[in-house]
């Protein structure tokens, strides 16, 4: 049976481990039993993932370790809020790759018919973006379209992931990278990520782009207009500019 080499995301006093293909086709998420090392029980959660994706989220390593070593009592109290928040997110992720696996392989057979909260999965893409992690907001994004998670409040996921200004986001934290990825993305059409708001027209031709520089945020203000206002933004202000729907062109 073949093998994958897949990284620990987290666990820093593991190594590497070889997989079978068989586990892979299930798992997001596996429980490895450990010594304490200060944690809360002997058993910790590692993400199954690729390796880019497993690569970001390995640097909460430094979060979970750095909070043993604090001294007086305020800095425990906010290393711990660091660590404890970090933890979270592994056990967040780790359940929502585990149910997405499992609809991908099991379709309507799945037992777990409810879906994955929105809120939820809103807590996990903001982690990833206040962390500048490209490759897990993208696999976010490709989660989120098939069909796993509920809309929330909202008609559409994408009037919910619209609703959430990630590229405003990504503009205050100016983060390039970031940016670049929300103006190129396409919903994955085949799991129904298709709906009117990501097909206006722009400058005369059907856009496919979900996320525009020139969407209306908090206060009226686009991104372009944030960007705009923020000292030390020129790449960002560049990237917004030169986006693949053209919408700058038309303003």
């Amino acid at each position: 049976m073949g093998k994958l080499e897949i990284r620990s995301a987290v666990i820093f006093y593991l190594a590497e481990f070889s997989f079978c293909t068989a586990i892979l086709r299930i798992l997001g998420i596996c429980i490895c039993q450990v010594e304490d090392h200060g944690l809360s029980s002997s058993f910790f959660p590692f993400i199954v993932a690729e390796p880019e994706v497993c690569s970001e989220i390995r640097m909460l390593e430094d979060a979970i370790q750095v909070a043993e070593t604090a001294t007086d009592m305020h800095t425990i109290a906010e290393r711990m809020d660091i660590k404890n928040q970090a933890l979270d997110f592994i056990h967040e992720m780790g359940w929502l790759l585990h149910r997405s696996r499992l609809k991908f392989r099991l379709g309507q057979l799945d037992p777990n018919l409810d879906l994955f909260p929105f809120k939820r999965f809103k807590w996990l893409i903001q982690f990833s973006m206040d962390h500048d992690w490209c490759a897990v907001v993208r696999k976010l994004l490709a989660i989120v379209f098939d069909g796993t998670v509920d809309a929330g409040e909202h008609s559409s996921i994408e009037l919910a992931l619209l609703d959430m200004g990630l590229l405003h986001r990504a503009v205050r934290r100016n983060c390039r990278p970031m940016v670049e990825l929300l103006l190129r993305y396409i919903p994955d059409k085949k799991f129904g990520g298709t709906g009117t708001q990501q097909n206006q027209v722009v400058d005369g031709r059907n856009s496919r782009f979900m996320f525009k520089p020139d969407v209306v945020g908090p206060a009226g203000l686009t991104p372009l207009h944030v960007a705009a206002c923020r000292d030390g933004a020129e790449n960002v202000l560049d990237a917004l500019t030169d986006d693949p729907g053209l919408v700058s062109i038309s303003l």
